[in-house]
Order: structure tokens, then C-alpha cells, then sequence
């Protein structure tokens, strides 16, 4: 699977927000091809895996005004789903000593990496 792009934005904690994001996104055609969300308090942070359009998905981003904290190049790799897969694939990673700074699932389910050296960990994984 290619290299693709992640957004990291900041959501208010409040109802609707996420799907303000969704349709958004949607309007502008861009397809999300996975993400996740948490909230803590107040605050929302979001992740957006987008492939091909990550300028329209960024445009659509500002349009809305949500804060974009971080654009960042993410690898996607397939990890079959069998019980120890995602701990063998990341063993790899951890003995190369590289550090990863999210870790997340596609909507077909890849797994989405990011790295401070992703350059690094692709080679790794490739």
C-alpha cells in the first residue's frame, strides 16, 4: 500500500462536530479511507487518513475552521488479522529502534503508521 496523508485536527468535544468533519470532507469529494478520534475533557483530537487529495481535504479542513495540528506522510501496510500479527509486525519496527507516533486502522482494514522517520520504517517494512 502507498504512502498516503494524515490530518491531525483539534475537535471540540460537543455533538456534531466529527460529523461536521464527515460531511465536510464529503462535499469537497474527498474520500476518508480511515480514521480514529478520542476526546479528553473538552478538547477532540481527530486523525483523517486521506490517499489522493490530501490539498482538497485540507482546503475543506480550513473552510470549516477546525485546526489542522498536524499534516504529516503515513505508511499503510496490510496486517492480517490473526492473533500476534500486529505485535510480530511491530516487533520489527521496535527492534530497529524507530519510534512511531500513531497507529490506527483503515475503513478496508490496513494499518496506518507514522513515524518520526517513516522513510525508515517503510524500508523496514517493504
Amino acid at each position: 500500500m502507498p504512502m498516503q496523508t494524515d490530518f491531525e485536527i483539534a475537535l471540540a468535544n460537543r455533538p456534531g462536530a466529527a460529523a461536521e468533519v464527515g460531511e465536510a470532507l464529503g462535499v469537497a469529494g474527498v474520500n476518508i479511507e480511515g480514521m480514529c478520534a478520542h476526546a479528553s475533557g473538552g478538547e477532540g483530537v481527530m486523525h483523517i487518513l486521506v490517499g489522493e487529495e490530501p490539498a482538497a481535504a485540507r482546503s475543506a479542513l480550513e473552510r470549516l475552521g477546525v485546526v489542522i495540528a498536524a499534516e504529516r506522510r503515513v505508511f499503510v501496510i496490510s496486517c492480517p488479522d490473526r492473533p500476534g500479527e500486529l505485535g510480530r509486525l511491530l516487533r520489527r519496527v521496535a527492534a530497529a529502534d524507530l519510534n512511531l507516533v500513531i497507529l490506527y486502522l483503515t475503513t478496508l482494514g490496513g494499518l496506518v503508521i507514522g513515524a518520526e522517520d517513516i522513510e525508515s520504517v517503510t524500508g523496514l517494512l517493504t
